[in-house]
């Protein structure tokens, strides 16, 4: 077990350990000052970007037959106060990527219904509750709470009620920015990563932010490098857009780390753990694609090029039509409470994947920047 694995792990635990990453809470705030510290630990000249938005606040309590069970409200589906046993429960079904496609329709069919509000299972992800990301708008205005598909069962036959009391709060939070290395500062090798999410995010966020950090420092070295921590991913991006449409960025080249890059499952088939989706994508043409291929296969990245679709917040930094590399993976734990260090990752795989992304990353630059 290499010192550089336990290192990354022990990063994943500490920014798991912060708690529920959601945008504007308390937490976020302790996730920007610990990110922009370990930043300065590596000598990089820190700054904070802020930006204000609407926040979703929910107390929320379900109880099936007086016992509680496990919800989250739907964010900006709704806001106001509910307090009633008239609810329409109902399934929702995750496709293979833990999308949920048919959202909109299962609320609609819940406010048709005569109900108060919906309690919706997510199904087809082990029977747990995943997350969806939203939008910070108002959506149809139909109480809606998420709960694990796993659940379903007992709240179909139980005495059910929810106490749910939503509303839009003023908050703000941030971009981090870090400078390492030397060089022209005005067009920098960009390494993104995402700060946020619905839940502890140990591999979803914690193995990108981890590896991105070391990323930085090895590429610092010969590159003038600017690490952009961004917020606001579980809401569509916000914090990223927000950024992006104040800011006027000339990169030399974009290297972003998505969405569980550095995962493994140890909770075996009975959990819904069936699959794995990996995928790098970049601007380079087939012929370095396939270089990069290479290189990142002993972290099981295939290569695209020019791909029709970006993933994640790779959608909004291929606007700047840049050198771009992207690479994201989704995780049986995507967008669940379940995404812990123990379960998501371990110093090996994280060795693994920083290594094969360390050279990956070296020949893109090289040969995109020689141009």
């Amino acid at each position: 077990m290499s010192f550089t694995g336990e290192h990354l792990y022990q990063l994943v635990q500490a920014y798991a350990a912060l708690g529920d990453h959601r945008t504007g809470t308390p937490v976020d705030q302790e996730t920007l000052a610990w990110f922009a510290t370990e930043l300065g630990n590596r000598g990089a000249r820190v700054d904070q970007v802020p930006y204000q938005f609407e926040r979703y606040v929910a107390d929320c309590h379900l109880t099936a037959n007086a016992a509680a069970v496990e919800a989250l409200p739907l964010y900006y589906e709704a806001v106001g106060t509910v307090h009633s046993s008239r609810l329409h429960v109902a399934e929702l079904a995750c496709d293979a990527n833990l999308n949920t496609p048919q959202l909109d329709a299962v609320v609609a069919r819940a406010r048709m219904s005569g109900a108060e509000a919906a309690i919706i299972g997510t199904t087809g992800a082990g029977g747990r509750l995943v997350a969806p990301n939203r939008a910070a708008v108002l959506g149809s205005g139909f109480p809606t709470v998420l709960v694990p598909g796993s659940a379903l069962p007992m709240l179909r036959q139980a005495d059910v009620h929810l106490d749910l009391d939503a509303r839009l709060e003023p908050s703000t939070s941030a971009t981090v920015i870090g400078h390492l290395g030397q060089g022209d500062a005005t067009r920098p090798v960009v390494v993104a990563t995402p700060l946020s999410g619905w839940f502890r995010g140990a591999g979803e966020r914690g193995t990108g932010i981890a590896i991105a950090l070391q990323l930085a420092q090895d590429l610092a070295a010969r590159w003038p490098v600017m690490v952009v921590g961004t917020t606001g991913h579980e809401l569509h991006y916000l914090g990223l857009r927000h950024f992006l449409a104040a800011h006027t960025l000339h990169p030399a080249a974009v290297i972003f780390l998505g969405a569980s890059v550095a995962t493994i499952t140890t909770l075996g088939p009975e959990s819904g753990a069936t699959f794995a989706s990996r995928q790098g994508l970049t601007t380079a043409g087939a012929r370095l694609a396939q270089r990069l291929e290479e290189a990142l296969a002993p972290a099981g990245f295939p290569v695209r090029s020019h791909p029709a679709q970006w993933l994640g917040e790779a959608e909004e930094w291929v606007r700047l039509s840049r050198p771009l590399l992207s690479l994201t993976n989704r995780s049986p734990l995507f967008h669940s409470a379940e995404d812990l260090p123990e379960h998501a990752t371990s110093p090996e795989q994280l060795a693994v994947t920083h290594t094969a992304v360390h050279q990956a990353a070296q020949l893109f630059l090289e040969e995109s920047l020689s141009v």
